[in-house]
C-alpha cells in the first residue's frame, strides 16, 4: 500500500482516538481499546469506520485514493423518519420529511383530492349564466 505513511501520519495529527502510547501500547487507540490499526506490522491496510467517516475527509485527495483503492463507498445513509398517519393512525417510514400517509392511504387520499377537483371544476362550469 503506497499510501499507509500518509495514513499513518493522518492519523497521529487528527484522530481523536489515537493517544499514543497509553497502558504499556504504543499506538494506542482508545475506540478499540488496542493498539491502532493502521500501525499494524503486516502490508494490509485494515478498515477502521471512524477514520474513514471522520478522519479521511479532511484530505479529500488522498480519500479518494483510498475509496478507489479499497472499492469502499460511503457508509452513510440516511436515516428515514418515523411517521404516524394521521388517516389510519400507522407508523411507517417516511420517503422524504414531507410524507404524510402512508402508501394506502396516498392513493385514497390522492383519488379523494382529485373527486373533490373534478366536482369543483364541473360546479364552476355549470354556474355561467346567460
Amino acid at each position: 500500500m503506497q499510501n499507509k505513511n500518509r495514513f499513518k501520519r493522518l492519523v497521529k495529527n487528527n484522530c481523536a482516538c489515537y493517544l499514543g502510547a497509553k497502558h504499556g501500547i504504543s499506538n494506542y487507540c482508545c475506540l478499540q481499546d488496542s493498539p491502532c490499526v493502521f500501525f499494524a506490522q503486516d502490508d494490509s491496510l485494515p478498515r477502521c469506520t471512524y477514520f474513514e467517516n471522520g478522519v479521511l475527509p479532511i484530505d479529500e485527495k488522498l480519500e479518494q485514493e483510498y475509496k478507489s483503492e479499497r472499492n469502499v463507498e460511503s457508509e452513510f445513509k440516511t436515516v428515514q423518519p418515523r411517521v404516524n398517519c394521521p388517516k389510519c393512525r400507522s407508523t411507517f417510514s417516511a420517503n422524504s420529511n414531507r410524507q404524510k400517509y402512508c402508501e394506502k392511504c396516498r392513493d385514497k387520499n390522492t383519488n379523494e383530492k382529485s373527486k373533490l377537483r373534478m366536482r369543483q371544476m364541473r360546479k364552476s362550469r355549470l354556474d355561467v349564466t346567460l
